[in-house]
C-alpha cells in the first residue's frame, strides 16, 4: 500500500530521483501540503495516512471537484482554517500535472514510480 513517508519523499526530491518533471512537481506540492496541514487535524506519517485523513475531510473520494467544496468550506471562516484551505490550494495544484482525477490513484502512482527506480 502507500507507506511512501514524507521523509522518504524529501530525500528523492532532494536527490532528484524522479522519473519525469511533472512527478516531481507532485511530490513538492504534496510535501508543501503535508507542511501546510501540520497539526491542525492529525500528525500523518505517511502518503496512506494524509488520503485518509483527506477523506474522512470530504466524506469520501478526494478529487478535484471534493477538495473545491471543501475549500468553499473553509474560506467561509478564513481566519479560523486559514493553514486547512493552504493545503487544500496546494493539493488542488497536484491535477495540473496529472490526467488522473482521484487524488488517492495519483500518490499510488508517485509511490509504485519512486519504489521501481
Amino acid at each position: 500500500m502507500n507507506n511512501l513517508t514524507f521523509d522518504k519523499l524529501f530525500d528523492l526530491i532532494e536527490e532528484n530521483r524522479f522519473a519525469n518533471e511533472s512527478d516531481k512537481k507532485i511530490a513538492e506540492k504534496i510535501l508543501e501540503a503535508e507542511n501546510d496541514l501540520g497539526d491542525w487535524k492529525t500528525s500523518v506519517k505517511n502518503l496512506n495516512e494524509f488520503i485518509i485523513v483527506l477523506e474522512k475531510e470530504v466524506g469520501g473520494t478526494v478529487t478535484k471537484t471534493s477538495l473545491n467544496k471543501l475549500l468553499k468550506k473553509y474560506n467561509r471562516n478564513i481566519a479560523q482554517n486559514m493553514w486547512e484551505a493552504e493545503t487544500v490550494c496546494s493539493l488542488l495544484e497536484i491535477f495540473d500535472f496529472t490526467q488522473e482525477t482521484e487524488l488517492r490513484k495519483i500518490f499510488n502512482e508517485l509511490t509504485e514510480t519512486v519504489k521501481t527506480e
